[in-house]
């Protein structure tokens, strides 16, 4: 081998080493830039053109929110790169990629391009790309959520119409609890009443313990998901609940299946009452979701709380981060009821950077009314972990609608 050639080998080792390095730089760069801002369970990867990002956001109380703000750290920081792939999660699990094509996103946030174009262009599904695996293979989680305490402050409150002399009844509570994660999937919350005013029964005057909850959640394939709860729950029932959902069409039509065995307990006065577990209760149920107004249509089947068997039609519309729907049951002894539903966010929009405690408000009020207030049919204790409430906010069509008719991002 001569000089020249051996000459041409270091060159090209030199060369390609340097390629290397720089292409390590820079996803070292993107991904400090990412956990610095506060973003969890972050990992970049690059392979030829693409760039790869994982991220996770419980910096922002919406969802939309967070990924505008990854894609302007992406437009400013992500080189030359041709396509760019967003994977977001929670607990840690995938749930939603976005794709978008580097000079699309130039476009669109130097307004060359309109957000309705923009919409057209990238390219959002519930069902991630097999390289993902492959690429993150043996890359290492920045700013993990695992083993961080959150002090969620929460107010909780419920009416109704009384006699004459006093028409409205009404109750007020403080409901503050810690919710943490332990690990992929792994989460629970605590949760104390603190009576403010109470006009219905008085065992509900003290402060007491409302729940206490573990919940493992697993996603067993691209678009289903298994929830398993154990603890105490609302409307003083503690056992195990099993919760399994499957997503189709892109996450607007999904089928779920509910099952608990569950008993009586009370915190009161200071006291433990409850009884041995003794209930099994199971529904199944089918939602469908119209895009072009993201309102959802949801029927539901099965055994109540008050072994009642029970069918529940409800109605719900999304306007941005407010929710507003109807609902009307009847069971097969003849018992109709119905009534309304909203949640609304509360303040404020971002919260201080995830760390081992921190203290934020809850993310919605949230409020049932309904018609018959004595009436027991169809009712449902709350885990606090509901599988549509995991996937809050992340179906690709609300995101896609949101981003191209209601928002002003730019």
């Amino acid at each position: 081998m001569n000089n020249n050639s051996l000459g041409l080998i270091l060159i090209s080792f030199f060369l390609l080493n340097s390629i290397v390095l720089s292409q390590f730089d820079l996803e070292s760069r993107i991904k400090n830039i990412i956990t610095d801002k506060g973003f969890e369970n972050v990992r970049v990867k690059s392979d030829n053109q693409i760039l790869f990002v994982e991220f996770e956001n419980r910096l922002y109380r919406f969802e939309v929110t967070a990924l505008f703000e990854i894609l302007k750290i992406i437009k400013d920081d992500a080189g030359d790169f041709k396509n760019i792939f967003l994977l977001i999660k929670n607990k840690n699990i995938p749930i939603v990629e976005v794709k978008v094509e580097k000079s699309d996103l130039n476009d669109w946030l130097n307004n060359i391009i309109t957000n309705s174009e923009f919409t057209e262009l990238m390219n959002i599904r519930m069902i991630e790309s097999e390289n993902w695996d492959k690429i993150f293979d043996s890359s290492r989680v920045g700013n993990s959520s695992n083993f961080k305490f959150d002090i969620v402050l929460k107010p909780t409150y419920r009416f109704q119409f009384g006699i004459f002399s006093k028409p409205v009844l009404y109750q007020l509570n403080f409901a503050p609890h810690i919710l943490f994660g332990l690990w992929k999937g792994m989460s629970g919350l605590y949760e104390i009443t603190i009576p403010i005013h109470n006009d219905f029964s008085l065992r509900e005057d003290s402060v007491r313990t409302s729940m206490i909850v573990l919940n493992q959640t697993y996603k067993l394939a691209n678009s289903l998901f298994i929830s398993a709860s154990l603890g105490y729950f609302t409307l003083e029932r503690y056992g195990f609940d099993l919760e399994a959902r499957n997503y189709f069409m892109n996450g607007d039509m999904s089928i779920g299946l509910n099952l608990g065995y569950t008993g009586y307990a009370s915190f009161t006065m200071k006291k433990l009452y409850y009884s041995d577990l003794y209930q099994w209760n199971g529904s199944v149920d089918l939602s469908y979701r119209i895009p072009e107004y993201d309102l959802t249509l949801g029927l539901t089947a099965g055994k109540f709380l008050s072994n009642d068997n029970t069918i529940r039609f409800d109605i719900y519309r999304e306007f941005g981060e407010i929710q507003i729907g109807f609902f009307a049951m009847r069971s097969t002894k003849g018992i109709s009821n119905g009534g309304f539903s909203f949640s609304i966010p509360l303040f404020p929009s971002k919260y201080w950077k995830p760390a081992l405690v921190r203290i934020r408000t809850t993310e919605n009020l949230g409020y049932t009314y309904k018609v018959k207030i004595a009436d027991m049919i169809g009712l449902k204790y709350d885990t606090g972990f509901g599988i549509n409430n995991f996937l809050e906010k992340m179906n690709p069509g609300f995101i896609k609608n949101f981003i191209n008719n209601r928002i002003n991002l730019n």
